[in-house]
Protein backbone atom coordinates (compact mmCIF):
# COMPACT_ATOMS: atom_id res chain seq x y z
CA UNK A 1 0.00 0.00 0.00
CA UNK A 2 2.70 2.38 -0.46
CA UNK A 3 1.13 5.19 -1.72
CA UNK A 4 -2.02 2.94 -3.06
CA UNK A 5 -5.52 3.55 -3.17
CA UNK A 6 -6.26 0.93 -0.33
CA UNK A 7 -8.66 1.96 2.76
CA UNK A 8 -5.70 2.18 5.03
CA UNK A 9 -3.81 4.74 2.65
CA UNK A 10 -6.80 6.74 2.64
CA UNK A 11 -7.30 7.47 6.16
CA UNK A 12 -3.74 7.48 6.89
CA UNK A 13 -2.96 10.35 3.98
CA UNK A 14 -2.45 14.11 5.17
CA UNK A 15 -6.02 16.27 5.03
CA UNK A 16 -6.18 17.64 1.25
CA UNK A 17 -3.49 15.61 -0.60
CA UNK A 18 -4.80 13.71 -3.55
CA UNK A 19 -3.99 10.15 -4.31
CA UNK A 20 -0.95 10.57 -6.69
CA UNK A 21 0.13 7.46 -8.95
CA UNK A 22 2.75 5.44 -7.86
CA UNK A 23 5.85 4.57 -10.23
CA UNK A 24 7.56 1.19 -9.48
CA UNK A 25 10.35 1.16 -8.35
CA UNK A 26 13.54 1.96 -10.79
CA UNK A 27 11.82 3.15 -13.25
CA UNK A 28 11.92 6.62 -14.37
CA UNK A 29 9.35 8.88 -13.63
CA UNK A 30 7.78 10.88 -16.41
CA UNK A 31 9.64 14.35 -15.56
CA UNK A 32 12.97 14.01 -14.29
CA UNK A 33 14.09 17.52 -13.83
CA UNK A 34 11.31 18.62 -11.73
CA UNK A 35 12.22 18.84 -8.63
CA UNK A 36 10.81 16.41 -6.16
CA UNK A 37 9.14 17.53 -2.94
CA UNK A 38 9.71 16.18 0.57
CA UNK A 39 7.04 13.67 1.54
CA UNK A 40 5.74 15.19 4.72
CA UNK A 41 5.03 18.76 3.45
CA UNK A 42 1.42 19.92 3.10
CA UNK A 43 0.11 20.01 0.16
CA UNK A 44 -2.61 22.47 -0.06
CA UNK A 45 -3.52 25.40 2.11
CA UNK A 46 -1.18 28.57 3.73
CA UNK A 47 0.95 27.49 6.27
CA UNK A 48 -0.49 29.78 8.92
CA UNK A 49 -3.85 28.70 8.70
CA UNK A 50 -5.22 26.99 11.66
CA UNK A 51 -6.00 23.40 11.89
CA UNK A 52 -9.87 22.11 13.25
CA UNK A 53 -9.16 21.07 16.35
CA UNK A 54 -12.02 18.18 16.26
CA UNK A 55 -15.00 17.06 14.06
CA UNK A 56 -17.12 19.54 12.86
CA UNK A 57 -20.31 19.79 14.34
CA UNK A 58 -23.16 17.67 13.17
CA UNK A 59 -24.94 20.28 11.84
CA UNK A 60 -27.43 17.63 9.36
CA UNK A 61 -28.16 15.32 12.00
CA UNK A 62 -29.45 18.33 14.09
CA UNK A 63 -31.66 19.63 11.45
CA UNK A 64 -32.51 16.13 10.77
CA UNK A 65 -33.32 16.09 14.67
CA UNK A 66 -35.22 19.37 14.50
CA UNK A 67 -37.73 18.39 11.21
CA UNK A 68 -38.57 15.00 12.81
CA UNK A 69 -39.73 17.26 15.71
CA UNK A 70 -41.75 19.37 13.39
CA UNK A 71 -43.33 16.35 11.63
CA UNK A 72 -44.55 14.73 15.24
CA UNK A 73 -46.76 18.35 14.85
CA UNK A 74 -48.98 16.12 12.69
CA UNK A 75 -50.76 14.44 15.47
CA UNK A 76 -51.77 17.57 17.05
CA UNK A 77 -52.73 18.89 14.15
CA UNK A 78 -55.29 16.06 13.05
CA UNK A 79 -56.30 16.08 16.01
CA UNK A 80 -57.82 19.71 16.14
CA UNK A 81 -59.02 19.11 13.08
CA UNK A 82 -61.34 16.51 14.40
CA UNK A 83 -62.53 18.86 16.75
CA UNK A 84 -60.51 17.29 19.82
CA UNK A 85 -58.46 20.14 21.44
CA UNK A 86 -57.09 17.88 23.98
CA UNK A 87 -54.47 16.68 21.61
CA UNK A 88 -52.41 20.06 21.87
CA UNK A 89 -51.30 18.22 24.83
CA UNK A 90 -49.85 15.72 22.64
CA UNK A 91 -47.09 18.20 21.21
CA UNK A 92 -43.72 17.33 20.86
CA UNK A 93 -42.61 20.81 22.65
CA UNK A 94 -39.41 19.46 24.34
CA UNK A 95 -38.38 17.89 21.24
CA UNK A 96 -39.06 21.28 18.92
CA UNK A 97 -36.91 23.03 21.64
CA UNK A 98 -33.99 21.23 22.29
CA UNK A 99 -33.54 20.87 18.01
CA UNK A 100 -33.57 24.64 18.11
CA UNK A 101 -31.01 24.87 20.84
CA UNK A 102 -28.90 22.14 18.90
CA UNK A 103 -28.38 24.26 16.18
CA UNK A 104 -28.28 27.37 17.97
CA UNK A 105 -25.13 26.05 19.51
CA UNK A 106 -23.57 24.78 16.30
CA UNK A 107 -20.13 26.75 16.59
CA UNK A 108 -19.68 23.95 20.48
CA UNK A 109 -19.42 20.67 19.21
CA UNK A 110 -20.12 19.07 22.57
CA UNK A 111 -23.18 21.16 22.95
CA UNK A 112 -24.43 19.80 19.52
CA UNK A 113 -23.88 16.58 20.48
CA UNK A 114 -25.18 16.47 23.57
CA UNK A 115 -28.80 18.78 22.83
CA UNK A 116 -28.64 16.04 19.51
CA UNK A 117 -28.74 13.23 22.19
CA UNK A 118 -31.88 14.77 23.70
CA UNK A 119 -33.87 15.96 20.75
CA UNK A 120 -33.56 12.32 19.24
CA UNK A 121 -34.55 10.57 23.13
CA UNK A 122 -37.30 12.94 22.76
CA UNK A 123 -38.77 11.71 19.50
CA UNK A 124 -38.50 8.38 20.14
CA UNK A 125 -40.23 8.51 23.37
CA UNK A 126 -43.00 11.03 21.32
CA UNK A 127 -43.68 8.39 19.09
CA UNK A 128 -43.37 5.67 21.44
CA UNK A 129 -46.21 7.25 23.09
CA UNK A 130 -48.29 8.29 20.50
CA UNK A 131 -47.80 4.26 19.26
CA UNK A 132 -49.24 3.06 22.70
CA UNK A 133 -52.03 5.99 23.01
CA UNK A 134 -53.11 4.62 19.08
CA UNK A 135 -53.55 1.28 20.16
CA UNK A 136 -55.05 2.01 23.20
CA UNK A 137 -57.61 4.10 21.23
CA UNK A 138 -58.03 1.62 18.43
CA UNK A 139 -58.68 -1.04 21.06
CA UNK A 140 -61.58 0.95 22.59
CA UNK A 141 -63.11 1.61 19.25
CA UNK A 142 -63.37 -2.54 19.01
CA UNK A 143 -65.01 -2.43 22.14
CA UNK A 144 -67.40 0.12 21.89
CA UNK A 145 -68.29 -1.10 18.18
CA UNK A 146 -68.51 -4.90 19.70
CA UNK A 147 -65.77 -5.95 17.24
CA UNK A 148 -63.46 -7.59 19.75
CA UNK A 149 -64.73 -11.24 21.10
Amino acid sequence: MNGGGGPRAFWERERGSALRPTVPTGAPEHDARAPRRPTGAPTLGPAAAPRPVGPPPRVGGAVAALVVALLTLVVPITGIALGQFYFLLLANVPGIGLGVIALVKIPDTAEVERFLRYTWACNFAYIAVSAVLLAAFALLMAIVLGLAA
